[in-house]
């Protein structure tokens, strides 16, 4: 019998398989239009910059006057103050902590959406739960429009939004559980390329657009687009059929993706069955063994860091250089640019060795931030702005590389549910990213302390994680306990020679390990 890991290998091992490509990107455009909705109200009506002055509200009601109101009234510079959205909205004034709050919807929604999302995923399959969160996800943007007049209601809508964003925040296991070992970092950086990308548009949609209602159906396009691709011509996950002892079903999954990439594929060929204890469930990740408890709660503390540090500065984009747009173009810019560096950087330290890196710059950049340096280096910037957005710059990368590593750990039984309770937890750093800037008003150096410390708590705890490049997903619990403790050899990578790629077994050492 053969396993399952080496027959997905043999059937993607040309150098650009048709279908790992077609995945990746198909998977990853479905977040032009999810990477758009958390900053939705930053580009509407929710920071400071977009609301009118105080003495221009109704102090009865608490409303901003709708009629009569002029470029001087806004917080916003002109070109920004006068925009048409604006007035179509009963907008709160004075009340900053209500804003945070609708902001914050979102991720609370989120947090619910990929727990159950989560659960979903394991026990019906990751094509459904996809499917359906794409399918909400596009109803639900489309819901904001309705609250036109009605600033509570858009509220609702975008908690809603966020909750059928948990759905689609688990595709990174479906495309990865679709990826073979070659192709997995290349796809984890797509994947959050599109989602930086998804930021831009909806940012530029509302710049250029002046319907709003206009804006939530363009928004949903690429969801529903790439969502009819996702139902019609992209398999289940094998990994997941086999798991759940469907052997015709990964049979003719492998024969799909085989033709796909125009491979020969014996289908008689018996695929080696995984003996999956019935009680795997994510409780069990805390159960099962010490080691598999220590590693949870490791990826539990380095989510909510990750989440907490990029968010946090995300939502204070309006602080650079005052225009929101030109502050989006920028930080887009910086994530589009860090996607080659992530790349090439899991490559050649591999996964740990790069997350701890990333924590040394975390918190070195956390320290240049509580240095007293005022003075401007070029107009807007001065030296702790300038470490604060490297910062952002390295929390980025880190948390591409979380979900690349997490996913690579976590067993198959479990993967879906065990990575929503990570982001589900990592919400929690993003649902108090908005209140940051509360919080710098009693001290300015409370974000970066916390930045500081928990870097520094995760570089630690690293020491006792299992390095995972070149390595088949573990499918049990048993087996993530193998890999944790160092029992787990790299069962399937490839080396690449001057003229074939060629499948190593468990038997060959560990030096000849390509990176890959």
């Amino acid at each position: 019998m053969a396993k399952l890991g080496e027959v997905f290998e043999k059937i993607n091992k040309q150098s650009h398989p048709p279908f790992q490509y077609f995945v990746i990107f198909v998977l990853s455009l479905t977040l032009l239009s999810n990477g758009g909705v958390p900053l939705f109200l930053t580009f509407l009506t929710s920071t400071k910059g977009w609301q009118c002055r105080t003495d221009k509200c109704d102090p009865n009601q608490d409303l901003c006057k709708q009629v009569n109101l002029t470029d001087q009234d806004w917080y916003s510079p002109a070109s920004i103050a006068t925009d048409k959205f604006l007035k179509s909205y009963k907008v709160y004034c004075g009340y900053e902590g209500y804003f945070s709050i609708i902001s914050s919807s979102f991720f609370v929604g989120f947090m619910i959406g990929i727990l159950i999302g989560g659960k979903v995923m394991d026990w019906y399959g990751r094509h459904k739960c996809i499917w359906m969160g794409l399918m909400g996800f596009s109803f639900t943007v489309v819901l904001h429009a309705g609250s036109k007049t009605d600033f509570r209601v858009f509220g609702v809508a975008h908690a809603l939004t966020g909750l059928m964003s948990g759905f689609i925040g688990a595709i990174f296991i479906y495309q990865s559980e679709l990826t073979s070992i070659k192709f997995r970092n290349f796809g984890c950086q797509i994947h959050n390329e599109m989602y930086s990308v998804g930021m831009l548009y909806g940012a530029m949609l509302s710049y250029f657009i002046e319907d709003f209602a206009a804006i939530c159906i363009i928004l949903t396009i690429p969801a529903l687009l790439f969502g009819m691709i996702i139902a019609v011509w992209i398999p289940e996950s094998p990994f997941w059929l086999q798991v759940n002892n469907r052997e015709a079903e990964t049979k003719n999954v492998l024969s799909y993706i085989s033709k796909f990439n125009h491979i020969k594929y014996l289908k008689e060929e018996r695929i080696d069955p995984i003996e999956r204890c019935t009680s795997d469930s994510v409780t069990s990740l805390f159960t099962f063994s010490s080691s598999t408890r220590r590693t949870t709660i490791i990826f539990l503390f380095s989510w909510l860091t990750a989440s907490f540090c990029y968010w946090g500065l995300s939502f204070n984009v309006g602080d650079l250089i005052g225009n929101l747009y030109i502050n989006q173009i920028i930080i887009c810019t910086i994530d589009l640019i860090n996607r080659p560096i992530n790349f090439y950087g899991v490559r050649l330290l591999r996964r740990v060795s790069f997350l701890r890196a990333c924590n040394v710059g975390m918190a070195i950049s956390a320290i240049i931030c509580m240095l007293p340096f005022k003075e401007e280096i070029f107009p807007g910037f001065n030296i702790p702005k300038i470490s604060a957005l490297v910062g952002r710059m390295i929390a980025d990368l880190y948390f591409a590389t979380i979900y690349l590593y997490t996913s690579e750990v976590l067993p198959t039984s479990v993967r879906g549910s065990g990575l929503a309770i990570c982001s589900s937890t990592a919400r929690l750093g993003s649902i108090i990213a908005p209140f940051v800037i509360l919080a710098n008003k009693i001290s300015p150096n409370i974000n970066f302390t916390a930045i500081l410390v928990s870097s520094v708590i995760c570089f630690i705890c690293y020491k006792w994680m299992p390095e995972t490049q070149g390595k088949i997903f573990p499918g049990t619990l048993a087996k993530l306990q193998d890999l944790v403790e160092g029992k787990t050899r790299s069962d399937i990578v490839e080396m690449k020679t001057a003229d074939r790629t060629r499948l190593l077994d468990s038997s060959d050492s560990e030096d000849e390990i390509s990176r890959v």
